[in-house]
């Protein structure tokens, strides 16, 4: 394979028209997107190269630590931008998203998994955010849904003496599934369906099959493990807003803080 230049990422665009075109044939209305999306797709990523570069350079704990605090806050503003039913979700989006990414790169960490090196740190710190940001929006969407279409079975629950938890514990269970299906289904297919990115990328660049499929088997435990606490979070944060402290069901308007 050629060492990719600007030159085929020019040639590359030839993608992006196609997928223009056939979206004009079928009237779809994306192509705004669509083009917005390549163009800033290309800044964003060239001027992280840049930067990314100056961090490996420097190896700055700080630099580090501040650019997984952007990771982190972009992903809770971009998860809270797409729930529209309650208010406050960028705190929920930001505590599950933080919570889950601290606990997952502690533990590869301190079990010496990987060392503490910008190389390795940041790379993997991104994999991490971008997978809690779905699994959370794709939660709180869920669960917000749920309790709104299902308020006279609450309500009943509710009445007969059951508190928030019990009332609502069917949709907290299908919520959590919602949220974290993308990953189960990678876990079930991962090298069978396709061969996931971090593996591709390190056969490309001249790894042994062998050692890039098991930094795979630690990427996939790691996603595994930032999905499922990041679900839990945002899950326990959403359901709490729609429930007063004496265990009444409050919908009116957007929800509060």
């Amino acid at each position: 394979m050629n060492t990719p230049g600007f030159v085929e990422v020019l040639f590359s665009l030839a993608l992006v028209a196609i997928a223009i075109g056939l979206t004009l044939w079928w009237k779809i209305p994306v192509q705004k997107d669509m083009s917005f999306g390549s163009v800033r797709a290309f800044v964003q990523l060239v001027a992280v190269g840049y930067v990314l570069k100056y961090i490996f350079e420097l190896e700055s704990i700080a630099l580090v630590f501040l650019a997984i605090l952007i990771m982190i806050t972009v992903g809770a503003h971009t998860a809270s931008g797409r729930v529209k039913k309650i208010k406050g979700t960028f705190v929920i989006a930001f505590a599950a998203i933080f919570i889950g990414s601290a606990i997952t790169l502690a533990v590869l960490l301190l079990l010496n998994v990987i060392t503490f090196e910008a190389r390795y740190i940041i790379p993997l710190a991104g994999m991490i955010v971008a997978n809690s940001m779905n699994a959370t929006t794709l939660t709180i969407n869920r669960i917000t849904s749920d309790i709104t279409a299902n308020r006279l079975a609450i309500e009943t629950a509710l009445s007969l003496g059951k508190n928030w938890r019990l009332a609502t514990r069917t949709f907290q269970r299908e919520a959590a599934i919602a949220g974290m299906i993308s990953v189960l289904n990678f876990m079930k297919t991962v090298g069978i369906v396709a061969l996931p990115g971090a593996m591709t990328g390190m056969i490309l660049a001249g790894a042994e099959p062998v050692k890039a499929v098991l930094f795979q088997i630690i990427v996939a435990y790691m996603l595994l493990s930032v999905v499922t606490i990041s679900t839990i979070v945002a899950l326990e944060l959403t359901v709490r807003k729609f429930f007063t402290p004496f265990h009444q069901l409050r919908l009116e308007g957007k929800q509060g803080l």
